[in-house]
């Protein structure tokens, strides 16, 4: 059985400005730029609220 996670939805924008993002586990909606790591899965939004990371690959617009 394959359980899939949700997924935030936001609108495509450049890396370097802020984005406006709802986190797939609290619902809310904050504003963040995109943390980039050194390997592909560290690209991504920390939500303030419930500190959760959602990878920048799960965002679709």
């Amino acid at each position: 059985m394959s359980q899939e996670s949700p997924e935030a939805h936001v609108p495509s924008t450049p890396a370097s400005s802020v984005t406006e993002i709802k986190c797939p586990h609290c619902k809310k909606t904050f504003s963040a730029d995109l943390m980039v790591g050194g390997a592909e899965r560290y690209r991504g939004f920390k939500c303030p609220h419930c500190r959760l990371f959602v990878p920048a690959a799960r965002i679709n617009g």
